[in-house]
């Protein structure tokens, strides 16, 4: 991720952290299947915490709130 070129403090630039959240999820939806749309946020966090504890604590919340989103997003849509 090229980050830190785009910004002026240590925050991630929106598009990177709308891309990391994406390779997230799909790396928890790969390994947990499709019980991941079923998570708690908290446990979101907790599955994605080792990949992102070096991040400024704001990206940290904001990435928890964006990989949780597309699981429900993903989890309406398999309900229509």
């Amino acid at each position: 991720m090229r980050g830190y070129r785009y910004t002026t403090d240590d925050r991630l630039p929106e598009r990177d952290l709308a891309e990391l959240a994406d390779e997230l999820a799909i790396q928890l939806h790969y390994a947990l299947g499709e019980r991941v749309c079923l998570l708690p946020r908290s446990d979101v966090a907790e599955l994605i915490w080792p990949y992102i504890d070096d991040l400024h604590p704001d990206d940290q919340n904001d990435l928890v709130w964006l990989v949780w989103h597309l699981f429900q997003e993903a989890r309406e849509l398999s309900e229509e």
